[in-house]
């Protein structure tokens, strides 16, 4: 019976060492893209579809450029290929700046649901859509919506 009860009390020492070690952080390494500049091709492009000259561009892993600016108090990203090809459009909206017919078919359709944000997301291979962040019943849900206010879940 000594035998086993210094077995269990061995047993119980080393867990206890083994579970007290801290597990060593990790450094994490905030990537930051380098902001540059554009291929000419690619910026003139860029300014015969948006009104402006304050764009940060950054190139993406497949190649792609990207210019993110503000227009009308709303973030958006452009995406340029490498020949200057627009690829998408993505525009950041708050719940308080989405269209109203947007809006309202949120809300005739989830009317317990709160809009949190939104998305409308342009791109060359179909038609332009709202993606908007909803929370009914404690649940987060996306909701995507074209431009005349009908769900296409």
């Amino acid at each position: 019976m000594k035998k086993l009860t210094l077995f269990f009390c061995a047993v119980l020492f080393t867990s206890g060492i083994t579970f007290a070690q801290q597990k060593k952080s990790l450094k994490k390494s905030k990537i930051v893209a380098n902001k540059t500049a554009a291929p000419t091709v690619v910026n003139d492009a860029f300014k015969q579809n948006f009104e402006t000259t304050e764009a940060n561009w950054t190139k993406t892993s497949a190649g792609h450029w990207v210019a993110k600016f503000v227009k009308d108090e709303v973030k958006t990203s452009a995406e340029y290929d490498k020949d200057g090809s627009w690829v998408a459009t993505r525009s950041q909206y708050e719940a308080d700046k989405l269209p109203e017919t947007v809006t309202a078919t949120i809300k005739t359709k989830y009317p317990d649901a709160t809009i949190k944000d939104g998305w409308k997301i342009e791109r060359a291979d179909i038609a332009a859509y709202y993606k908007v962040n909803i929370q009914e019943n404690g649940a987060e849900k996306a909701v995507l919506i074209n431009e005349t206010g009908t769900i296409t879940e």
